[in-house]
């Protein structure tokens, strides 16, 4: 796929309001090779980190909108949303609305989770852009969980 394309499909359109972007301006496969290069550092893979990342946003589903620990001072929030979100890849077809708010208790750093960011983590390495809402920062997603081993 080529650059445009991909930035074409990852920017603000009538599903997404501000797109997978961010403030990021940064080509996407520009993100996606950062991001890939923090999970080698760390010694881990997109696969991985979407497994915790799917297990966190889970056990925040079952508690029902109470906050959860999901790790050693790591807290999660489930908050509902109804209907469903379509990927920015049609072939993909649409994800459930709602999101998992991680919090680390002891600095009050947060970030989002949503079925949507999982697959895209999962499946093509975008963790998305800067200053994106739902950015995952794979270095504090991976320390927050546990799984990073560097």
């Amino acid at each position: 796929m080529s650059e445009q394309t991909l930035a074409n499909i990852l920017g603000p359109s009538r599903f997404s309001k501000d797109g997978f972007l961010g403030t990021d301006s940064r080509a996407p496969e520009e993100i996606i090779a950062e991001d890939k290069e923090t999970l080698v550092r760390l010694a881990i893979d997109k696969k991985q980190i979407a497994e915790a990342l799917r297990g966190a946003y889970v056990a925040a589903e079952r508690a029902l909108g109470n906050p959860v620990e999901i790790a050693e001072g790591v807290t999660a929030v489930h908050h509902d949303s109804r209907g469903r979100t379509p990927s920015p890849f049609a072939e993909e077809g649409t994800f459930q609305k709602g999101e998992a708010v991680i919090t680390v208790k002891s600095s009050g750093t947060s970030f989002i989770v949503t079925p949507l960011s999982i697959n895209l983590i999962e499946k093509h390495g975008f963790f998305q852009g800067a200053g994106s809402p739902y950015r995952i920062e794979p270095d504090l997603a991976a320390r927050v969980l546990g799984i990073a081993s560097k």
